[in-house]
């Protein structure tokens, strides 16, 4: 049997070890990728509520504080969200309309020990009143006009649907940053 020109494997061997050791590499950089995405998704799990706005749309809606931001958005705006999360309650929603759909993005509002609290639509894409093909993915966000107190459970409602925030102690204290030193 001959040798190949690198003279380190027989002649037929190094392109199927080669195929494998590029395998490999792969496997091996991108596994990093899938946990660092799979623990994203449980820390955002924590803050986010589905909401059934029309037939054929849920939307995820995510209570944006610190911690979201960070997972959510990428310099220089998320110090910009950040600003503005800290000032006044926001939330990120997101969803693909399973079918054409008319979204009403007027219609949210937010209660809290009986006080309604109306919210400002932000449309990303597609956020906005009118119609949303299906398969077209809505990215927008909601803004109140002051902070909740998140302490309490709050209730954000479209029209007849609602998605209940009830946070732990733990998630209280997991919504801010350390304070600079």
């Amino acid at each position: 049997m001959g040798l190949s020109i690198n003279h380190h494997f027989p002649e037929g061997v190094w392109l199927p070890m080669k195929r494998v050791l590029v395998a490999m590499v792969f496997l091996v950089l991108s596994v990093p990728f899938r946990v660092a995405g799979q623990d994203r998704s449980s820390q955002l799990k924590d803050f986010t509520r589905v909401l059934q706005v029309a037939d054929g749309l849920q939307l995820s809606i995510v209570h944006l504080n610190d911690k979201t931001v960070l997972l959510l958005f990428q310099p220089p705006t998320l110090y910009s969200i950040r600003a503005h999360a800290r000032e006044a309650t926001m939330f990120y929603v997101q969803g693909t309309p399973q079918k054409d759909v008319s979204l009403d993005t007027a219609g949210f509002t937010v209660q809290q020990g009986g006080e309604s609290f109306p919210s400002t639509p932000l449309n990303i894409k597609h956020f906005e009143k009118g119609k949303v093909s299906k398969g077209d993915q809505i990215d927008g966000m909601l803004q109140l006009a002051r902070q909740i107190d998140v302490t309490r459970p709050f209730t954000v409602l479209h029209g007849k649907d609602s998605a209940d925030f009830r946070f732990s102690d733990n998630q209280v204290k997991s919504m801010s940053s350390p304070p600079a030193k």
